[in-house]
């Protein structure tokens, strides 16, 4: 699930190696969520943050009719906090009402978001398509995870139209 393309803040609860308790550190996504259920770090919950990224792609995409580049790793980073929201919740539950309210508010934002985002860019995934099958162009804005299907369906396209 985590592809190590994201990177987390996270602060250091236990001295781990060169790492000291309190210490701010920078981890990849997998890293990052098997010291947090070992309880070894606290996640820093920058899902705000994701989601004015995701805002921020949503309203470039309805401005421009080309794809545009993502920021790198804001799918990584949305599914991660997605996890630890969910999680977050799940473990905590004798917290505080406000706390768990803040944390659900925020995780269905964020699902909300990303599906109206990934959306978006598949009619255009779809539409691109059609026009332009295996455009190395299109292909340099496309995330890991959009040049997959942008591939497999302009393969099957070129198939079906007889144009290998």
């Amino acid at each position: 699930m985590f592809t190590g393309r994201a990177v987390i803040a996270v602060k250091i609860l236990r001295p781990l190696g060169d790492w000291s308790a309190g210490d701010v550190v920078l981890l990849e996504d997998w890293k990052a969520k098997e010291l947090w259920e070992a309880r070894i770090v606290e996640v820093i919950d920058e899902t705000d943050k994701v989601i004015g990224e995701i805002d921020r792609a949503i309203a470039e995409e309805r401005e421009n009719e080309p794809l545009m580049p993502l920021p790198a790793g804001l799918y990584e980073r949305a599914e991660f906090y997605m996890y630890y929201l969910e999680n977050y919740v799940r473990m905590n539950a004798g917290e505080g009402i406000e706390t768990i309210n803040v944390k659900l508010t925020k995780l269905a934002n964020l699902k909300k978001k990303l599906e109206h985002l990934k959306t978006i860019r598949f009619n255009k995934i779809l539409k691109a398509v059609m026009l332009r099958p295996n455009s190395l162009e299109l292909l340099s804005r496309l995330s890991p995870e959009e040049r997959r299907i942008y591939l497999q369906l302009s393969k099957i396209r070129n198939e079906w139209l007889g144009e290998e």
